[in-house]
């Protein structure tokens, strides 16, 4: 008897150890940042499978999308079956209803001060208030060489990276609080409007987490599957992401990769070293501006704008290009503003006005709590 209850024992205890799997990561990896907490068991939604061969369980049964990308997957690169299955199995079908606080526009949280006001007054609010400045100064101190080696490689001054890292994540107060597997697996394969744009993602995500040996299951991202500092998505992350610190690793949570990340997406999208001023204040007549089109897209000359318009920066600008026009609605009246190249270069990021002119002003807030300036 008592021999078969050891062997039912053991037994039990093997059945145990192989039915949890851990996750496989690079060294000296921060698995704080990555939303995990150090020392834990890193499982798979805590049940992998081991004994799924050639089909797939969980949220995603029978999903005859998944199983076309799996086989395309195997095909196409090379990925074994039987991992994917697995790894799609314990996938989750989340809720992905779009939380106001975590939009594309805004995924850094609400700021609960935020007052009714202006469009303008709100968005800004989100982003840049005094929690957020002091942030920006502390990171800046303390990644001043990395960010004065993004200048000298990539032409970019450092407020403009501060200014996205600021946006982004509140420089790493909020990564995102979703997994990214399941994330992109719910858009790319339930129906999403942009599923073709998902499931491109999800195909570079698979590639991107092999390339960097980082286990697909575990890392947490934003509502739309970005990730790390910079908030990349994976075909970002296979584009523009570099190993800025020389580890031999591209690690989207570290803030050294992040910030030679961030430089050369912009140096890929254009950014002109030789033009120093990004936005300027325009002055024009009355409280509300619907003269013209305003937006990150629009380009006008700025003879144009002040022999026609009597529209003319307020201060000196030494920019000669084409600017944007950009309006900024505000409670009792509209602020009017000259965008140069490198304003509209800052919107590649996130194709939006409002989020060109947060970066922007953010960058600046920061810049001049740093040197003493108002």
């Amino acid at each position: 008897m008592k021999t078969k209850i050891y062997s039912l024992t053991l037994s039990l205890l093997l059945f145990s150890a192989c039915s949890t799997q851990k996750a496989k990561l690079p060294r000296d990896t921060n698995l704080t940042l990555l939303g995990i907490e150090e020392n834990s068991e890193i499982v798979y939604n805590n049940e992998v499978r081991e004994d799924i061969n050639g089909e797939l369980s969980g949220d995603f049964a029978s999903n005859y999308k998944l199983i076309e990308f799996i086989e395309y997957m195997h095909n196409e690169h090379q990925f074994d079956r039987d991992y994917l299955y697995r790894l799609f199995s314990n996938a989750k079908n989340i809720n992905l209803m779009e939380d106001p606080c975590y939009t594309s526009r805004s995924r850094t949280g609400c700021n609960v001060n935020i007052k009714p006001q202006g469009k303008w007054d709100r968005y800004r609010a989100m982003f840049i208030y005094e929690r957020n400045i002091d942030r920006g100064v502390e990171f800046w101190n303390k990644h001043e060489n990395a960010l004065n080696k993004a200048y000298q490689v990539y032409g970019v001054l450092p407020e403009f990276i501060i200014g996205i890292l600021g946006v982004e994540t509140a420089y790493g107060v909020n990564f995102g609080k979703r997994r990214v597997l399941d994330v992109l697996t719910s858009k790319a394969m339930l129906g999403d409007r942009r599923e073709d744009f998902y499931t491109d993602q999800l195909e570079k995500y698979l590639i991107m987490t092999r390339k960097a040996n980082l286990d697909p299951a575990i890392l947490m991202g934003s509502s739309a599957g970005a990730m790390g500092y910079g908030q990349f998505i994976p075909s970002s992350y296979l584009q523009f992401a570099v190993d800025f610190n020389g580890d031999g690793v591209i690690d989207l949570w570290n803030a050294e990769d992040a910030i030679g990340s961030i430089a050369n997406y912009f140096a890929k999208n254009g950014w002109d070293s030789s033009i120093r001023q990004v936005a300027v204040r325009a002055k024009y007549k009355g409280y509300r501006f619907n003269q013209l089109e305003t937006g990150y897209k629009t380009k006008y000359s700025l003879y144009k704008l002040k022999k026609k318009y009597h529209i003319v920066p307020r201060e000196k600008l030494y920019y000669r290009g084409p600017v944007s026009l950009i309006k900024l609605p505000k409670y009792s009246y509209d602020e009017l503003w000259l965008g140069t190249h490198n304003f509209r270069v800052i919107t590649t990021y996130n194709h939006s006005t409002f989020y060109g002119m947060a970066v922007f002003q953010l960058g600046q807030a920061v810049k001049n709590r740093r040197y003493g300036g108002q």
